[in-house]
Order: structure tokens, then sequence, then C-alpha cells
């Protein structure tokens, strides 16, 4: 869940959830920005990056709903295969 840009909750269900909670729990008591999360450096390809790519798809709604935006990325896929 975020609020004002700022993650106050995070669920994570499966077999390595330990390994991935750390970061959103650092996130939430360090009030971290979900900009911080999404521009943090993660190896890859690690479960880390699942973490850096959620953060990235929350503002993935913001970002396409301007229609310069569309277009621009329209014409990109367009043109480069």
């Amino acid at each position: 869940m975020v609020l004002k840009g700022r993650p106050i909750g995070a669920s994570i269900v499966g077999p390595q959830a330990g390994e991935l909670i750390g970061l959103w729990a650092l996130a939430i008591s360090s009030n971290l920005k979900m900009s911080a999360i999404a521009g943090m450096v993660a190896p890859y390809p690690t479960l880390g990056e699942i973490s850096k790519r959620a953060a990235g798809a929350y503002f993935s709604p913001q970002l396409f709903a301007n229609p310069t935006v569309k277009r621009v990325v329209g014409f990109v896929q367009r043109w480069l295969p």
C-alpha cells in the first residue's frame, strides 16, 4: 500500500518471501519514497530485482496517463526493433 508516494505496508507471499521483505521493511521504517526504491541499483538477475520492478510499476499508470508520453512511446516502439 502506498500513501503520498511512500509505502506504508507490504505483503509478500511465496517460497522466498523472507528474502524479499527486508527491503520493504527498511523502506517503511525509513519513510523512503517509491522513487528511491525504483531508482536503487539491484544486482540482476536476482530476487531483489522484483522489489525494484514493483516500485517501478507504481509509476507506470501515472507516466502513461499523459497523452504526449503515449505518442512518444508508440513512435519509439514502431521504429525501434
